[in-house]
């Protein structure tokens, strides 16, 4: 949470904050206030690969894949008008190419990288991409795939797409990655990065071996898929497509989930899920929360949700969003999709847990009618059919999942953003607040590669308060704008040092078919307004006590005696996202039991129900709003150690009293009434937090 800070406070803080971090002055020259919200940097112009799949491990090291860039004229299948195809023949050579030219002189290409966010440098993971064997057919390419970060902070990757005959170095190449299961294991001082075939999925009895790629093999695999981690550290990989995205063809739906253990592999065989088999094809990249309570599984897709408790496969219908009621608004799961988060879980209100969806596609023309899709395609009988001219929404829409540590279904509510945008991301801060970024001002996800559905790219961030009530103007603020509008296939996540990494899209050219390219291999980095409050507390690193198990006390140590300013610790899972989905974000609030003064004693959740197991980022915030300049990390299991938190009681200092923000701020606003319980404590704390 972040609050309001006393007058002599901020200027303080103005005067000496934001050295060192990003551009105070938007991308066009306009003057901006990063105190108020943030700022902007270009990290690198190339990372590799396209960030279209990214997931973010300890160290600042980052995986990221893309799909394989290829260019020929395209078949009037493909969406192409002759209009655009007369554009491509005139472009320069260089905007078109077989493959990622950064394989120029390399003896192998693939789709996978890790970028190392110290060094700038990238390494390709070798995929081994087989010349047209037998092999090849049946494993590899892993763009389309659903990832979740596993208890031993790897990452499980499963499914994918396919490529066939494509040429590289006077070869030709075919890999078919939809029914594999990987994991992606970040380098180590010693050891390279790697994306390892593990197993393959659960295959039916309806499905019989046959010759690689032949029919029966169309129908085993899963494209577009979710996954989360269980409690138990097994992974539930749920829905998608068999092949592709064919809407009229029900056998290429895959409405079902299926269980993938680290020790043991996949087991049982795949269950049925009727929320998605209603709404096939929309139906695709699912929101997965485990709930704190209950431990089951929280499903939404289309317009529905549903809880499953994985172990049996019982299913129950949840909530559900009223589009003929959201003025327009599309199904919000692929190609329409709008991006997920939960705000911060916190043991004072017993892990109240809310879902929300943010932007999305308005299908509605202005004039009421439905709006004209590619193709004249007739949206009431295909409603999944391309409309690269709809608008986007500003809605968000979010209900209660887990109130009072029990289950409740609630009808969706719709709240609006100060702007509209279809496929943006979202990432929780460790100051409480969310801020979403990237997306789309037109269009929507989808297209082949070079082919947009999407244009007019949304630069502005916007931040989001929970703490402050509907209404309240600080309750959503505008942040600054990004350097480079993405598209489709863009990505966010939350780095160490607490700032916001966005990168990818390879629909670029949708702002400028002719001159511009379709990839973008850059990546930005956002620094929120705490990056620039003077002074933040800051962590003794290492950690001592990196791994830990539910239930345990931990010491947090700081660097002086800044303890007594400490409002809040919590701690951010590491976490993976593509095409707009992170289920692996969660953000819980923890309890302080002591204060000394240079550190805290905190306790960690009870179970894996409240945080699922795996690595995960430790900050502190203290009472201006400045975050720690450096997370901890820490692995949380069952099986870790509970090592007895060494605490001397003689230095054990009285628990600050913090204020409300009702009472801090001059102008008497009311607050949110889950988030009314700490504000800022006195003006001589703010000055010791200051020149601590």
């Amino acid at each position: 949470m972040l609050y309001a800070i006393g007058t002599t406070a901020l200027i303080l803080a103005v005067a000496s904050a934001g050295a060192g971090y990003a551009q105070t002055t938007g991308t066009d020259g306009t003057a901006t206030d990063p105190v108020q919200i943030g700022g902007w940097k270009t990290w690198t112009d190339n990372a590799g690969v396209v960030a279209i799949h990214a997931a973010y491990s300890p160290g600042d090291k980052l995986y990221i894949s893309e799909r394989v860039h290829y260019w020929n004229p395209p078949p009037a299948t493909d969406g192409w008008t002759q209009d655009q195809i007369t554009a491509l023949s005139k472009m320069p050579l260089m905007q078109w190419y077989n493959g990622n030219p950064n394989f120029a002189n390399k003896d192998f290409f693939t789709d996978a990288a890790e970028f190392n966010f110290g060094t700038k440098n990238y390494t390709f993971i070798n995929q081994n991409f087989f010349n047209n064997s037998v092999q090849g057919q049946l494993h590899g390419y892993a763009f389309c795939s659903g990832h979740a970060q596993l208890a031993n902070g790897s990452y499980f990757v499963a499914g994918g797409d396919e490529f066939w005959d494509r040429s590289f170095n006077g070869r030709n190449y075919t890999s078919n990655g939809r029914s594999d299961i990987r994991v992606m294991n970040p380098s180590t001082e010693t050891t390279p990065p790697t994306l390892q075939f593990v197993a393959s999925m659960y295959r039916g009895p309806d499905v019989l071996p046959s010759t690689p790629g032949g029919s029966t093999y169309k129908y085993w695999g899963r494209w577009y898929p979710s996954a989360v981690l269980l409690p138990t550290e097994d992974v539930m990989l749920v829905g998608g497509q068999h092949y592709f995205f064919d809407p009229a063809n029900p056998l290429a739906d895959n409405p079902t989930y299926e269980m993938w253990s680290p020790t043991q592999g996949p087991y049982g065989t795949s269950k049925n899920i009727a929320l998605l088999a209603k709404h096939f094809p929309i139906n695709m990249y699912p929101l997965l929360y485990v709930l704190p309570s209950s431990g089951n599984v929280w499903v939404f897709a289309h317009s529905e949700s549903a809880i499953i408790d994985p172990k049996t496969g019982a299913e129950t219908a949840h909530a559900a969003i009223d589009l003929t009621k959201a003025n327009g608004t599309l199904p919000l799961s692929f190609p329409f999709a709008g991006t997920n988060f939960v705000p911060m879980l916190s043991y004072r209100d017993n892990y109240h847990m809310e879902s929300w969806i943010c932007g999305g596609v308005n299908g509605t023309a202005p004039d009421g009618t439905p709006q004209p899709r590619e193709g004249g395609g007739d949206p009431t009988k295909a409603p999944w059919s391309n409309c690269p001219t709809c608008l986007p929404v500003a809605a968000c829409h979010w209900t209660t999942l887990e109130r009072n540590g029990a289950t409740v279904t609630e009808p969706f509510q719709v709240e609006q953003m100060p702007l509209a945008r279809s496929q943006p991301g979202a990432v929780n801060l460790p100051d409480g607040t969310v801020v979403i970024v990237s997306g789309s001002g037109q269009g929507h996800q989808g297209g082949v590669y070079g082919q947009p559905k999407a244009s007019k790219g949304v630069k502005q961030a916007v931040i989001f308060d929970p703490s402050y009530p509907v209404g309240n103007p600080k309750r959503w603020k505008v942040g600054a704008p990004a350097p480079t509008a993405r598209h489709y296939h863009n990505t966010a996540l939350l780095r160490e040092d607490g700032t916001v990494l966005t990168g990818g899209g390879d629909a670029q050219n949708g702002d400028d078919f002719v001159n511009g390219r379709p990839d973008e291999m850059g990546i930005d980095v956002y620094y929120p307004p705490y990056k620039y409050i003077a002074n933040p507390p800051q962590l003794v690193l290492p950690f001592k006590t990196p791994a830990v198990t539910y239930g345990q006390q931990i010491v947090v140590q700081f660097t002086s005696a800044v303890a007594p300013t400490i409002q809040q610790v919590s701690i951010i899972r590491y976490a993976s996202m593509t095409h707009t989905v992170n289920n692996d974000q969660r953000h819980i609030e923890l309890q302080i039991l002591k204060y000394a003064a240079d550190k805290v004693l905190v306790q960690l959740p009870a179970n894996g129900n409240i945080a699922p197991p795996g690595n995960w980022m430790l900050f502190a915030m203290d009472n201006r709003g400045a975050v720690v300049a450096q997370a901890a990390t820490i692995n949380l299991r069952t099986a870790n150690t509970n090592t007895p938190a060494t605490w001397n009681e003689a230095e054990t200092v009285p628990t600050p009293t913090f204020k409300s923000k009702v009472d801090q701020s001059s102008e008497g606003e009311t607050v949110g009434p889950r988030k009314a319980v700490l504000a800022v404590a006195g003006i001589a704390a703010i000055v010791a937090g200051l020149s601590g």
